[in-house]
């Protein structure tokens, strides 16, 4: 129970019995009230009653004396009037039943009410002749507590009501910084770091707040930290020191991941970008010049990329650069070297250089999902030699014969082949077990990867099909049908497992606004009884990190996760973590082991592991390929894993 609903009570219940109290005494002294007035009214009667009967009665007559009584009994409202002589004999007496009009039978049930006796003595002359008595009936008494009895009952109503009202608004006031305080330790646990700037007057809240206000920027203060302690041992390992572009090593690694990918980035071209000689325009502009000018150079092409997320540049060497472009089309990569090549030509006008002596050579190779990494950069090579044989300013591109259907299909036919895949179901599901480190049999969850079948019963993976799904905006459509496809499969029972992990790309959340689809395939699940699901995106995504932040949350509103894959240690990442919070960030293994493992230096892991522990964000290793790296990780402190040193994905059904 809430202290404000404590409070209320308690202070409800004070309210309550301090009016009840004063309720009570004012009917009480209300009684009194009726009780003293009755007995003074039936004084009056009784004295002018005798006096009157004084005036004409006789000591053997009591005829004129009963007339008397009879008139003023009748005539007025009264239980007993008597009339008894010196002996206490009763000489006329008369008696009327109580009966209660307009008044609850509860009400008289449970109020006594007494009238009290008035007697008046009368003397004929100066001799005594008798008393006379007179009571008052007791119904005018019980009508006029009833209408104070209501009075004071409406007055109490009215008055707690309107109590209880500013008892609540009193402390809804009083309590507002408490409710701010639940909110900032709310929004500590979503790594939202809020400062309250509106300072109760209330001492003992006020100190709270305070409280609270250096609690947060200690957090905050402590994430940043770490924060900025891992970017910056990424910076050292990963980043060229003059152009502040990623080195062959970061390169290396990226390019590893693409060809293993399961997305659209396991297809596209390696693009070599070289400067031609490299000592003459040294000798032509110096060496702080020339350094300016590689700068620009390595300008010239992360701008080129700049709208591409998923694009990678890199500094191979001190004149030659690499890009890591995920496309399908051979358009798109022809466009991007003429981009580069252009921006390069002006750089040189710039510096007044000779274009025939100080130019560039640019030669690229496709790739394809599993391609063969050496082999890729020796297709470039020779691509590039090419190039530069052929003169200054060259693009060249490494041809070769190959029964690719994928080089054979046209758009038109790839949109068909597509359509027809999903309506046939010839989209296949596969399943990778994400697993503790410590118990390999111990599922955390299954994530599920889509495979084409041709109509030859080949399967191709995603790194096939993916980069045309994209280039023809057939994202969200396939998006849904794996939904679909995952809640028949679950429904039919042919796949049991402990959680579901579903991939998720852009096109589903930017192609429309309305989620309803997300709530109905929820309920879906929930009603297959799922102990687990989650959504898994990229962090590559080029997408409004406001959807993100959104979608996270929906998730968790139904008691579901969100996941991050492919997550890459850098500044807009671990920004982009702060505030989305996921449940989960896969991290290559490969990639974890080179930036952690081999170098022996734990305090940039335990940085990382400070991050994610505090947001309580799961690190999972993927591709583990070999024990020697599930060794490495459980020395790092990684507690889950996913990869062929498990199992290879398998087919459902």
């Amino acid at each position: 129970m809430t202290l404000f609903k404590q409070i209320i009570i308690v202070l409800s219940i004070f309210q309550t019995v301090i009016f009840g109290a004063v309720m009570w005494f004012n009917f009480n002294s209300s009684n009194e009230y009726v009780k003293q007035q009755a007995y003074t009214d039936a004084l009056h009667t009784a004295n002018s009653l005798g006096l009157s009967i004084s005036s004409v009665a006789t000591e053997d007559d009591t005829s004129m004396a009963e007339t008397m009584i009879n008139s003023v009994f009748d005539s007025g409202y009264y239980e007993k009037i008597t009339l008894e002589d010196m002996h206490k004999e009763v000489l006329v007496e008369k008696v009327q039943e109580v009966v209660v009009a307009d008044v609850p039978a509860w009400f008289v049930k449970n109020i006594k009410v007494e009238t009290p006796v008035a007697s008046s003595q009368i003397m004929l002359g100066w001799t005594p002749y008798g008393v006379i008595s007179v009571q008052l009936n007791s119904g005018h008494a019980y009508r006029q507590l009833w209408t104070i009895f209501k009075e004071v009952l409406s007055v109490f109503i009215v008055a707690s009501f309107i109590g209880f009202f500013c008892l609540q608004l009193i402390l809804s006031i009083i309590l507002q910084p408490l409710k701010r305080v639940k909110e900032q330790a709310e929004a500590i646990l979503e790594s939202d770091f809020i400062i309250q700037h509106d300072i109760p007057f209330t001492k003992e809240l006020k100190n709270v707040v305070f409280a609270m206000n250096s609690m947060v920027k200690k957090v905050k203060e402590i994430f940043e930290k770490e924060a900025d302690a891992v970017r910056r041992y990424h910076e050292i390992l990963y980043q060229d020191t003059v152009t502040k572009m990623y080195n062959r090593r970061y390169f290396n690694i990226k390019l590893q991941e693409y060809l293993s990918s399961e997305a659209k980035n396991a297809q596209g071209a390696l693009i070599l970008v070289s400067l031609n000689d490299f000592e003459r325009l040294k000798g032509k502009l110096g060496y702080q010049k020339s350094e300016a000018f590689i700068k620009e150079i390595a300008s010239c092409i992360t701008t080129a990329i700049d709208n591409q997320k998923e694009y990678v540049s890199a500094k191979l060497s001190d004149t030659d650069f690499a890009i890591l472009a995920p496309a399908t089309s051979q358009r798109s990569f022809e466009l991007l070297c003429e981009e580069i090549n252009a921006m390069v030509k002006s750089l040189t006008k710039n510096y007044d250089l000779n274009e025939k002596e100080h130019f560039i050579n640019i030669g690229y190779a496709k790739y394809f999902a599993k391609s063969d990494s050496k082999e890729l950069f020796s297709k470039a090579d020779f691509a590039l030699t090419s190039s530069k044989a052929k003169g200054a300013f060259s693009i060249n591109s490494f041809v070769e014969q190959t029964g690719d259907s994928q080089l054979v299909l046209g758009k038109e036919a790839w949109t068909q082949e597509l359509k027809n895949a999903m309506e046939q179901k010839r989209f296949k599901l596969a399943y990778q077990n994400v697993v503790s480190i410590n118990a390999l049999t111990s599922e955390f969850h299954s994530e599920l990867f889509l495979r084409l079948e041709d109509y030859n019963g080949h399967l191709h993976n995603a790194g096939y099909f993916m980069p045309m799904v994209m280039e023809l905006k057939l994202g969200a459509q396939l998006d849904h049908y794996v939904i679909q496809r995952i809640i028949e499969i679950l429904g039919e029972k042919h796949f049991t497992c402990k959680a579901v992990c579903i991939n998720l790309g852009k096109d589903i959340f930017m192609q429309s606004n309305d989620w309803a689809w997300l709530e109905d395939s929820v309920e879906s699940f929930k009603k297959l009884s799922i102990e687990g699901l989650y959504f898994e995106m990229p962090s590559s995504l080029d997408m409004p990190i406001e959807i993100l932040i959104k979608f996270s949350k929906y998730l968790r509103s139904f008691g579901y996760g969100f996941g991050i894959d492919n997550f890459a240690i850098n500044s807009e990442s671990l920004a982009a973590i702060q505030q989305i919070n996921p449940d989960y960030i896969k991290i290559q293994a490969s990639y974890m082991i080179d930036l952690f493992g081999d170098n022996g230096l734990d305090a940039p892991n335990r940085s990382l592991g400070i991050i994610t522990d505090s947001m309580e964000i799961k690190i999972i290793a993927t591709n583990v390929e070999n024990g020697a790296q599930k060794e490495k990780l459980e020395k790092m402190g990684i507690k889950y894993i996913q990869g062929s040193f498990i199992a290879e994905p398998k087919i459902i059904g």
